[in-house]
């Protein structure tokens, strides 16, 4: 009886151990904050993501601010240091009105519209050449131990 509840402790000390929240396994990341300004004005919405070959990338959304931490594996973490191509991209975003709110022919004429709109490719909202690090351009380079705040002003 005891080698059972030896061999059941230790299955469910094994199981317990694949869900552990212990992140010591993981590489050491930086506190890593972005500003995205497009004209001078903050941009609020975007997605910015930054991205490397050999190592875990980060990502974000900016804040009415146009500010955003990132972050590697979840949220508030940070970013590992190390070399990054940046993409930053703002899609129009389609909602349907609360059908509670709206009369049936207003919410129907809406749908439409909407269905309309999900046929043709999502709507950039900043320029659509920096939804891709291949086009954007950005790049930065995350530091152990300095401040690693990137600003990015976006042209028209």
């Amino acid at each position: 009886m005891q080698r059972l509840i030896g061999l059941v402790s230790l299955v469910v000390v094994s199981i317990a151990g694949c869900y552990s929240t212990d992140n010591s396994n993981l590489p050491k990341r930086v506190p890593a904050k972005a500003v995205v300004l497009q004209g001078g004005e903050p941009v609020e919405g975007a997605t910015v993501t930054f991205t490397e070959a050999e190592i875990r990338g980060a990502v974000g959304n900016t804040n009415a601010y146009g500010e955003v931490d990132l972050w590697t594996y979840e949220p508030g973490d940070g970013v590992i240091p190390g070399s990054y191509s940046v993409a930053i991209r703002k899609l129009e975003v389609l909602m349907l009105p609360n059908p509670e709110e709206v009369t049936p022919e207003e919410y129907a004429r809406v749908s439409q519209e909407v269905n309309r709109a999900l046929a043709k490719p999502p709507k950039h909202l900043i320029p659509k050449k920096y939804a891709s690090t291949k086009t954007s351009e950005l790049t930065v380079e995350v530091v152990d131990g300095g401040e690693n705040v990137f600003t990015f002003e976006l042209e028209d």
